[in-house]
């Protein structure tokens, strides 16, 4: 994500907390699912709590980055969305962990509980494209990377 991004986009992110993700599984079918997410501000990058054997991970390897989508906002009385596409993975450096999860823990109160669960796991999703649209004023304003 471009770090000249405007800070209505900034907000919009920090504001909401759930969205749909979108990653590939292991046979390249897509596979997407609702997902509560913590947004850093700082790294602008977005984090996810899920089950290690969940279809959206299970196949996650150390390391390796994945391709995968982001939508949030989809309120009928917002009209409001951001769209993204980048890279999703597994959180496995102990200090990168360390702050996904205090990111995670500022915004949902009291889920450091699962931090040293051995189901759960932490993945970091990094936009390298996104457009942000509010669809009521007139003409609609799209904030996009590529602008």
């Amino acid at each position: 994500m471009d770090m000249n991004v405007n800070k209505k986009v900034i907000d919009f992110a920090a504001k909401h907390r759930i969205s749909v993700l979108t990653t590939l599984l292991d046979n390249g079918n897509p596979h997407s699912a609702s997902m509560h997410y913590a947004f850093s501000a700082n790294s602008l990058s977005f984090v996810f709590l899920t089950e290690r054997e969940s279809r959206k991970c299970k196949h996650f390897t150390e390391g390796k980055k994945y391709p995968a989508s982001l939508v949030i906002g989809f309120s009928e009385e917002e009209w409001v969305q951001f769209q993204m596409e980048g890279e999703i993975y597994l959180i496995k450096d102990k200090k990168e962990l360390d702050e996904a999860w205090k990111i995670y823990a500022e915004k949902f109160v009291g889920m450091d509980k699962w931090k040293d669960s051995k189901t759960d796991v932490l993945l970091k999703f990094v936009p390298k494209w996104w457009k942000y649209s509010e669809f009521k004023p007139e003409p609609p304003k799209i904030i996009s990377s590529e602008n």
